[in-house]
């Protein structure tokens, strides 16, 4: 028997909601509570669904905040979601428990954030406060503390998929004031719960299952699944076509557990079967499981505040190894998920911006996990989604593709890694479209994708973060350059000779500035050339070292510097570049020797006699300069760019509506809020 939905309209007329918000107090033993909590709310599962539901049920959230004061409702359900909830977990498989718990929870949700989203410190605060006497756990503390378990405790199942999902719909909306509250005591006394105030092995054993949950990318059953809107509308679903789906689907009478509906399960926001996100569209749980692991993990990074969400990740082992070396002095105790399963679905979801976090994250400081990606013969699966995104720079948010060079810079810490890359053959790579590759190795693929990225920066956005880190990267791969494909060596050298033409063009315009008053400009020309020296000095640093140490392995390259040699005509005298082209001019006179002295000069002879040059290069010869060498550090106070990043990624993405007006955190970074 399925369940029966009403109209909107039908919410005007119901007697139990109308009680609810009234002035009237209803205690926690009151048979109110069985009948009220018979009515099944629809979770949404679109933002333009939720914000229809809050659009909806505003003036019975205005009525109840203005109530609740005197009546204390808001305290009372919790305590009857914490009788219920602990009921479930004692009978997972009572359905009728279940579907009145979620709809308990439901309810929760939605008045804790409209009283957070309204700034309502009078309906919220009374509830961090411990009840009766200073020594007892607040209110908040035990729903809080509910919460958990209740993830921890039920197993995943379709007819409890609504609820598990519902309890981090509401976790994320407490957390939320984070990005509502105009008073630091109201987020602190939030988060100070989530930090301090729970058992040190219930935070590890939720932290392992919100891991868990994003592994599993559990898909919603039927009954509650999205499809696109070009889907068969015969098909079972409890999720309608916005202007649909509330006026058919927000209350529901529960008859035999969560029931289902025959309403078709389409969605305003069409997800076409080409785009990655397709697959994902109906894995809610995983969705909000990575949102929450980001909130809790980047609160509080420094030391002084520390952080147990963040340990725990940081530090989890793998199931299938004997971990060692583990720091005795952390509280928390460990836990271990199955690495290869992680880095399976870190692989196919690195396209979005929240696995891109955590597994920035996790290879900056989970050094068992790094070391296990570092050794994946199979690390082309983890690397092409990265590249792709820095690829389609012109298409992702900088954010995205700052956190995705940076994994490559943390990755090129590794001489294992920039080894191996070269060793990966790739072909027919679709998405690349400015070059056809019949074939690259992975290593010559990510030199490629970098320039690429250089040469885009500095044409456009000119942001010297971005180049510094694609750099840094280039310059820790230097030394393990391997049989460079010819378009790699080509872009090398080319990016060499973009940079010369820009600082010829601002030496020309620094001299028309000096016959003029404006010393502003003058200044910024001036840092400009500084800024373009500093890259072209380094391009030629991380050409040397390839000539230093796989100098016989590089024969693309070599021709590469013999065909465009003129391009380092105007810098050998340059004080910034004269002792490092003095080591490229070397080469470049050595084996340009070795060519004039052919008698036929067909491409198949030149390369002969640039093979049989390397193998005789006295590399004595070279001057030796310091290897190139450079680790990612983070900066003193993360969180002043991972919050707010990730609170973006949330907003846009957990599939919950907040009004823009009530949201301050954005404020400060606007530009967060429009990428």
């Amino acid at each position: 028997m399925g369940a029966q939905y009403s109209s909107l309209n039908e919410l005007k007329s119901n007697q139990y909601l109308s009680q609810f918000v009234s002035e009237e107090t209803i205690s926690a033993n009151d048979p109110f509570w069985n009948q009220f909590l018979s009515f099944r709310f629809q979770s949404p599962f679109t933002t333009a669904h939720s914000k229809l539901i809050d659009e909806s049920c505003s003036i019975f959230l205005q009525q109840f905040e203005a109530n609740n004061p005197k009546t204390n409702n808001y305290g009372t359900l919790i305590e009857v979601f914490i009788r219920l909830a602990t009921a479930v977990r004692d009978e997972c498989d009572d359905n009728i428990v279940t579907s009145q718990t979620y709809s308990a929870l439901f309810i929760l949700r939605s008045i804790s954030k409209y009283f957070i989203e309204i700034d309502s410190e009078q309906n919220l605060y009374p509830y961090f406060l411990p009840q009766d006497n200073p020594n007892r756990v607040s209110l908040m503390s035990y729903f809080v503390d509910t919460l958990f378990r209740t993830t921890i405790a039920i197993p995943v199942q379709s007819y409890s998929y609504a609820l598990h999902l519902e309890v981090l719909n509401t976790l994320l909306s407490l957390l939320s004031i984070q990005m509502c509250a105009k008073e630091a005591a109201l987020i602190n006394a939030i988060y100070s719960i989530f930090m301090h105030r729970l058992d040190p092995l219930l935070i590890s054993e939720f932290t392992r299952t919100l891991l868990e949950h994003f592994i599993k990318q559990t898909e919603c059953p039927p009954t509650l699944a999205v499809a696109p809107l070009s889907g068969s509308d015969g098909d079972n679903g409890a999720l309608y076509k916005i202007g649909q789906s509330v006026a058919y689907g927000l209350w529901s009478v529960v008859t035999l557990g969560m029931g289902s509906s025959s309403t078709s399960n389409t969605t305003d926001e069409t997800v076409t079967a080409d785009d990655p996100a397709y697959e994902l569209r109906n894995r809610h749980l995983a969705n909000q499981s990575i949102h929450l692991l980001l909130i809790l993990s980047n609160h509080f990074t420094n030391d002084a505040h520390r952080n147990p969400y963040r340990l725990a990740l940081l530090h989890f082992t793998d199931t299938q190894g004997n971990p060692t070396n583990l720091p005795d002095s952390e509280p928390l105790p460990w836990f271990s998920v199955d690495y290869r399963r992680l880095y399976d679905i870190l692989c196919e979801t690195a396209h979005t911006d929240q696995s891109t976090l955590l597994l920035y994250m996790l290879l900056h400081r989970n050094q068992h996990f790094k070391a296990y990606v570092i050794s994946r013969t199979n690390i082309d699966q983890i690397v092409l989604p990265v590249l792709r995104v820095i690829y389609a720079a012109t298409e992702r948010n900088s954010h995205h593709i700052y956190m995705s060079l940076i994994i490559l810079l943390i990755l090129s810490e590794d001489d294992y890694f920039n080894k191996t890359i070269h060793d990966i053959k790739l072909k027919s790579l679709s998405w690349y479209t400015e070059r056809s590759l019949s074939e690259i190795s992975l290593g010559g693929l990510l030199v490629a994708v970098v320039l690429r990225t250089i040469q885009f920066n500095m044409t456009r956005m000119r942001d010297k973060y971005l180049h510094t880190n694609c750099l840094a990267a280039l310059a820790n791969m230097s030394s393990q350059f391997q049989n460079l494909h010819t378009y790699v060596s080509q872009r090398i050298v080319s990016l060499f000779n973009l940079l010369a033409r820009k600082h010829t063009k601002t030496l020309d315009l620094i001299k028309q500035q000096t016959s003029t008053t404006d010393e502003s400009v003058s200044n910024e020309y001036a840092q400009d050339l500084s800024i373009i020296e500093d890259v072209m000095r380094m391009v030629l640093e991380i050409i040397n070292s390839c000539l230093t140490h796989t100098l016989q392995h590089n024969i693309n390259l070599i021709y590469t510097l013999l065909y465009n040699r003129d391009i380092f005509d105007n810098y050998r005298t340059h004080p910034n570049f004269q002792d490092i082209l003095q080591n490229i001019d070397i080469v470049i006179i050595y084996f340009a020797d070795k060519v004039d002295k052919l008698e036929q000069r067909s491409a198949e002879y030149v390369k002969e006699a640039l093979e049989m040059g390397a193998k005789q290069f006295p590399l004595d010869r070279l001057k030796k300069f310091p290897e190139l060498k450079f680790k990612y550090v983070e900066e003193e106070q993360p969180e002043d760019f991972f919050v707010p990043y990730v609170w973006t990624l949330v907003y846009k993405s957990c599939n919950l509506y907040w009004s823009s007006e009530s949201i301050l955190i954005f404020k400060q970074q606007p530009s967060l809020i429009s990428q």
